[in-house]
């Protein structure tokens, strides 16, 4: 995926999947991966000629162990600041571990399992640096594009996105089964109606191509669909 500008690359750390957006005078950092992965996420860098120091931001998408399990390692040794949704503040700083409802059966099975396994899924706290509430241009880190704040999986959500219409979205949109059979809808969210809402509000703004957390990425109109079929139902 790229612009004349831009260049991504999707990093698989653990469970999740991390996406380097690297810009004419420097990279933000959308995720951090599962907690255990640091050497590989470096190993990646080397590869692509990037420096640690080149990453200016990390982008939370959202505070999920398997989203910031490297955050702590990757900030000490990139020396970057951290961006969060003001609402998510206080689980990052607290290493707080929480579990949203799921959205279908295999959802709430995982949740629950997940909430009963939350000793063995701790992170290490990181006070975040710049707290999100509204769209924020990330010019001033080397990169042309936006975070934009996409509540439904969590309440403190966010979205990155790109001129070209890449939008790398944490867990508001999955794609983890083979051949590109979704599920487009993630299988956890604290509110699935904010979550469609959230999905056009990414429309209206221009999101061409969806970097998921989990899965490959894919067309924003799966999105379109979903959410036209959505409208259909009684």
């Amino acid at each position: 995926m790229k612009t004349p500008a831009t260049r991504i690359y999707k990093i698989r750390l653990g469970l999740c999947n991390a996406y380097l957006i690297l810009g004419k005078e420097g990279a933000v950092l959308v995720d951090t991966g599962q907690s255990g992965w640091t050497r590989l996420f470096f190993s990646h860098l080397k590869i692509a000629g990037i420096r640690p120091e080149d990453v200016r931001l990390i982008v939370v998408t959202h505070v999920h162990f398997d989203h910031v399990g490297n955050l702590k390692a990757l900030t000490k040794r990139c020396g970057c600041p951290v961006a969060i949704h003001v609402k998510e503040a206080s689980l990052l700083s607290h290493g707080t571990v929480v579990f949203p409802p799921g959205t279908n059966l295999f959802g709430r099975i995982a949740s629950r399992l997940g909430r009963s396994l939350v000793p063995l899924l701790k992170f290490a706290p990181v006070q975040p640096d710049l707290l999100v509430s509204n769209e924020l241009p990330l010019k001033r880190y080397g990169v042309q594009g936006s975070i934009i704040p996409t509540p439904g999986h969590t309440a403190g959500s966010l979205s990155v996105l790109l001129p070209d219409g890449t939008a790398c979205v944490g867990d508001l949109a999955a794609n983890y089964l083979p051949g590109g059979l979704g599920p487009i809808v993630p299988p956890f969210a604290d509110n699935v109606r904010e979550l469609f809402r959230s999905w056009k509000h990414l429309l209206d703004a221009g999101a061409k191509t969806i970097c998921p957390g989990h899965g490959v990425p894919f067309s924003a109109q799966s999105l379109q669909t979903a959410l036209e079929a959505r409208q259909a139902s009684p």
